[in-house]
């Protein structure tokens, strides 16, 4: 079978986060109770890219899962409810949207409206303007449906540390994006930036996130 060729070897490091989708096994696409597998590398393909936002939005959704279902139980893809604070169409905020949903199942007012009063997505995912970050950079509410219990996830990327060279790096962007920049300054340019997302998704530096039990 064909498979993508990742540039960053890293990217297959990063534990996957696994739930189980009452909505793919009563149609017969998984067993009951079967886990689903859910890669950064797929939340790469949702993005088109790899950056600080989606590494972000992953790794959140991680610990928000975690702290919802502890180490034990499988979480239910559909089954939780995420509120996420800002506006849609404000900087990279639509995009980490896009890649909570697409891990939780949860959707906006498109999404899909269920089956005999069961399994819908719908109105699970709220673009929350009146949300209080708390000064973090990214934030949202993770609650699950069931029992209610919720988590306020807190990101700040910015937080991450970088060392001399990776900050000398990142000065590259215009030239990157511009593409006129050699290839030599092109690999000088993604040690900063999949750098970046190495530390948010393989590194645990305080500060860059925050899970609070809410009740």
């Amino acid at each position: 079978m064909p498979h993508t060729n990742w540039k960053q070897d890293f990217f297959n490091q990063v534990e996957p986060i696994t739930l189980r989708d009452p909505l793919a096994s009563i149609l017969g696409g998984t067993e009951d109770n079967e886990p689903i597998h859910y890669y950064y590398t797929d939340c790469i393909k949702v993005a088109g890219h790899a950056c600080a936002s989606v590494s972000s939005a992953f790794q959140m959704t991680k610990l928000a899962l975690k702290a919802l279902y502890g180490e034990d139980e499988l979480p239910v893809r559909g089954d939780v409810e995420v509120r996420l604070a800002g506006e849609r169409t404000t900087g990279a905020i639509g995009p980490i949207g896009q890649v909570i949903q697409f891990i939780t199942g949860a959707a906006t007012e498109t999404g899909f409206h269920g089956l005999g009063g069961k399994y819908g997505r719908d109105n699970k995912f709220i673009y929350d303007e009146t949300l209080d970050s708390q000064g973090a950079a990214i934030a949202a509410v993770f609650k699950r449906l069931d029992t209610g219990k919720a988590v306020m996830v807190q990101a700040n990327p910015a937080l991450v540390p970088l060392d001399d060279k990776q900050r000398e790096y990142s000065q590259l962007m215009p030239q990157v994006i511009q593409e006129t920049a050699t290839e030599e300054e092109r690999e000088k340019f993604y040690i900063y930036w999949q750098g970046k997302n190495r530390k948010i998704l393989l590194e645990d530096n305080p500060g860059v996130f925050t899970v609070t039990n809410l009740e």
